[in-house]
């Protein structure tokens, strides 16, 4: 048996893997147990599974001689072996490559493979002037493959077979009794938590940075990591490659308003107020290979790339068919509370004082007017939502930043915009008036709310903020 690793070198990993020093203290203490035959690593992607084997065994061959005994290890990525002869000669070579011997470039079956092993492992004993040598064979990811069934139960014979080699076997889930050997360790790498995963990043230093310098930017960026990982990260079961690449790619347009000077670092919370776009887009979440443009710092563009009818609409034709849709599904006694400026926060009676609650409400249970479709509304009531969105999300600066803002509502191009709608069944005349454009006529919307939401967000406008229900 030989003694336990040295703390001050396990340090060293410990610092380059926070959050698993537990982990790593007793993998390094079974391996270095002489008696340690099979060792199994389990746990899901993104763990750290492979990369700390990695570096506890390269540690443990550097201290090692020091003890009196020399230590080999070779890692087989069994992800690119196809068939077990593949496996097999893969296996033969990585050891000969190590210990630096001259091994048969033929090995055509489990058996032939025991036979190199144990003259390579003689062969190892006989070259160094230490008291034992030892071998360690780590297979990662051997549960992937189609032939792990047959190739793990014999690959865990190796250990007894050939005397001085240790199998550590790297799989994402480890069944019960899949070696067919009794009393193997097992290792669990469990998944990161909130804590762990804000740990981590914290040590990573993004770009670009703040003007504060290297201090302020780490600041900002651990929180916006806490709140990346609350709103979407914890819901997709996404893990600490998955989440690093999230953060990276929404972090440049999260501080955006920073660099633009319209907000400090130290208004954090207005800042994700101005952002919470970012965290309400699910589209973040899918994968794509295609790579997204690089935005320069200082250009106005809009929050996110439009699809679909956003992208193909003009900007005055978006906001009408906004306005529409919010006209279709809040009530007309609303539009005071949602669209007025400067509306008193609470209704008061005449005499002073808060109005006092009815008593007499009604027992049935109301039915959401989403349920309900939406409803018909007057093309004048449309055109003073119009308005007010449009002073609103003109404010924002997003699309329109800059634009001439006035009384547009009965300018050519916004008729000629609601034509345009109407023509393409997306505002729907419901009322036999012969004018298409009379003031009094009456319309209803024809979009759902997942396209709409992406018609609103593409100008600027939130429509959950003006929603009744």
């Amino acid at each position: 048996m030989l003694s336990l690793p040295n703390e001050l070198l396990l340090s060293t990993i410990n610092s380059a893997f926070p959050c698993r020093q537990q982990i790593i203290r007793s993998l390094a203490i079974l391996l270095s147990l002489k008696t340690s035959k099979n060792i199994v690593l389990y746990g899901s992607n993104a763990t750290g599974k492979s990369a700390i084997a990695k570096a506890v065994l390269g540690l443990l061959s550097k201290s090692l001689p020091n003890q009196g005994t020399t230590l080999r290890h070779a890692i087989i990525r069994t992800a690119e072996c196809i068939t077990p002869r593949h496996l097999v000669e893969k296996t033969v070579r990585a050891v000969a490559d190590v210990v630096g011997y001259k091994a048969s470039n033929r090995c055509e079956s489990t058996s032939q493979m025991v036979n190199e092993l144990e003259k390579m492992a003689f062969w190892m004993q006989s070259q160094h002037s230490y008291p034992s040598s030892r071998l360690v064979l780590a297979f990662d990811g051997i549960d992937r493959q189609s032939m792990h069934t047959a190739a793990l139960p014999a690959l865990a014979k190796l250990a007894e077979l050939i005397p001085g080699v240790t199998c550590v076997f790297i799989v994402t889930n480890a069944m019960n009794g899949f070696l067919h050997a009794p009393g193997v360790p097992h290792i669990h790498f469990p998944s990161y938590t909130k804590a762990e995963l804000q740990q981590i990043l914290s040590h990573i230093v993004p770009t670009p940075q703040l003007s504060g310098g290297e201090g302020e930017t780490k600041d900002v960026w651990f929180r916006f990591c806490g709140i990346v990982w609350d709103s979407l990260s914890k819901h997709s079961s996404a893990d600490l490659v998955s989440m690093r690449s999230l953060c990276f790619r929404l972090w440049p347009r999260f501080i955006r308003p920073i660099l633009d000077g319209t907000h400090t670092a130290k208004e954090f919370s207005k800042v994700m107020v101005v952002s919470k776009y970012l965290f309400q887009d699910e589209a973040a979440l899918v994968p794509s290979i295609v790579s997204e443009a690089k935005i320069p710092i200082g250009t106005d563009v809009p929050r996110t790339m439009p699809h679909g009818i956003a992208s193909q609409l003009p900007y005055y034709s978006r906001l009408l068919l906004v306005a529409a849709y919010f006209a279709s599904h809040n009530k007309p006694a609303t539009d005071q509370l949602f669209f007025m400026k400067g509306a008193a926060p609470k209704r008061r009676k005449k005499g002073g004082g808060t109005a006092k609650t009815r008593t007499s409400i009604s027992n049935h249970r109301k039915i959401s007017r989403k349920l309900l479709g939406p409803q018909a509304f007057i093309m004048e009531r449309m055109l003073a939502i119009f308005s007010a969105i449009l002073a609103d999300a003109d404010g924002r600066g997003k699309y329109a930043k800059g634009r001439a803002f006035g009384d547009v509502a009965g300018s050519s191009d916004v008729q000629m915009a609601i034509a345009t709608l109407m023509s393409l069944r997306l505002i729907i005349k419901t009322s036999n008036s012969g004018d298409v454009l009379e003031g009094t006529s009456k319309y209803r919307v024809a979009v759902n709310w997942d396209v709409i939401r992406a018609v609103a967000r593409s100008v600027g406008v939130e429509p959950e903020d003006y929603l009744e229900e």
